[in-house]
């Protein structure tokens, strides 16, 4: 057996220092498994989070995603569900199912993102910009041109924006 980081038949081995780094609205997004590894089936991607992170409301009409929390605590609004996450924690949002989080303010966050089926961490490169470090965006902020790759990435990956950041769907606690 060699030691590789390329796809032999189907097995991947994906080593943490040739992964591709990307900076997604100020986060880090790391792909691990993806699109082309599970022939469309399965992705996962590490998140790393700047203290207060937080998307837009938002839903997936294609895949169901799964969010494993490594480090920190992250709050989460989808449906009438609220829930705090801790590390070792997880959740299944269903496809179609509105939701968003919000990592605390208090400390970042990491996170294992799966999706099934694959193809959201080609949404994510279709709107990230290559990151210069492995860490959050060191003073990022929602500029224009990032809204508008946002918004064609949405159309485009079937994901439907729902509101901007701090809007919360019909949860309760």
């Amino acid at each position: 057996m060699t030691d590789t980081a390329t796809t032999t038949s189907r097995v991947s081995v994906v080593r943490e220092t040739e992964r591709e780094s990307l900076w997604f609205l100020g986060d880090l997004i790391q792909p691990i498994i993806t699109t082309e590894m599970t022939n469309g089936l399965f992705q996962m991607s590490l998140t790393h989070s700047k203290a207060g992170s937080e998307p837009p409301l938002h839903e997936h009409n294609g895949e169901d995603e799964i969010f494993y929390l490594l480090e920190g605590q992250i709050s989460f609004w989808a449906a009438d569900v609220a829930v705090t996450l801790n590390a070792g924690d997880c959740i299944l949002l269903p496809k179609d199912v509105p939701h968003i989080f919000k990592v605390s303010p208090e400390a970042e966050a990491k996170w294992l993102v799966m999706s099934a089926p694959s193809g959201l961490e080609q949404f994510f490169r279709a709107v990230a910009i290559p990151a210069e470090y492995t860490g959050p965006q060191a003073g990022w902020a929602m500029d224009e041109e990032t809204e508008q790759r946002l918004e064609a990435a949405a159309k485009a990956f079937n994901i439907k924006i729902i509101a901007p950041p701090g809007t919360r769907p019909n949860a309760t606690a």
